[in-house]
């Protein structure tokens, strides 16, 4: 062996890279480290439910009508009105029979002034409604109320009390406004209003009674 050659041997055993153990094979080939597919990607979270949209309340507007509701309806208070105007029919007839006098003469006028001006009291009503500028509302409604004041009315003067006739027409005429107030709840003078066309819807028909009487009994020539 030539001196050169052992020279070459000698420096190649004595370098770091021949010292250095072998670690083994690579785990991944370079080569093959391209091929590999990418891992599955987790899922992605659910979004959150949406929020519950807001309750929006519709405010209840009050009514406008000049005839309020409530405190019964129609048929209801109808059916009391007539009752109660039954009662001062019989009144009537009791009374006049005991005087003497056409029992059912008075009877069949208490009821016809009853059902008369319950309804010109509806007729007023709608006259102050109108002259206000308000909507009516529910008019059997107003001739219900109209019917049970006018017979709470004709009951006090049929009842026969022991009373002055004026302080008995007096009385009769509180409890007409005291019903009057209650069922339609009207300001002051919305009910003045209404009363006072009332009235001289009913002078208005009784002198219409009382000409009527008159032309009657005329002796003709």
């Amino acid at each position: 062996m030539s001196e050169s050659d052992s020279i070459s041997n000698a420096s190649s055993g004595d370098s770091p890279e021949a010292q250095r153990p072998s670690l083994g094979p690579p785990l991944v080939d370079p080569k093959e480290s391209y091929d590999l597919e990418p891992a599955e990607a987790a899922p992605a979270p659910l979004p959150p439910p949406p929020a519950p949209a807001p309750r929006v309340s519709t405010p209840i507007l009050p009514t406008t009508d000049f005839i309020k509701p409530g405190l019964g309806s129609a048929q209801v208070i109808g059916i009391a009105g007539a009752t109660v105007l039954a009662i001062a029919v019989v009144f009537a007839t009791v009374l006049s029979w005991r005087a003497g006098t056409s029992w059912w003469a008075h009877g069949l006028l208490t009821a016809y002034l009853g059902l008369l001006h319950a309804g010109t009291g509806a007729a007023a009503v709608g006259f102050v409604a109108y002259a206000l500028g308000r909507e009516i509302g529910n008019i059997p409604l107003a001739a219900a109320r109209m019917l049970l004041a006018v017979s709470l009315l004709l009951l006090t003067v049929s009842s026969g009390l022991p009373l002055h006739p004026i302080l008995l027409y007096l009385c009769a005429f509180l409890l007409y406004a005291l019903t009057t107030i209650v069922l339609f709840r009207w300001e002051i003078s919305e009910w003045a209003g209404v009363v006072s066309i009332h009235a001289v819807l009913w002078l208005l028909m009784y002198l219409a009674a009382m000409l009527q009487v008159a032309v009657a009994a005329a002796p003709s020539k």
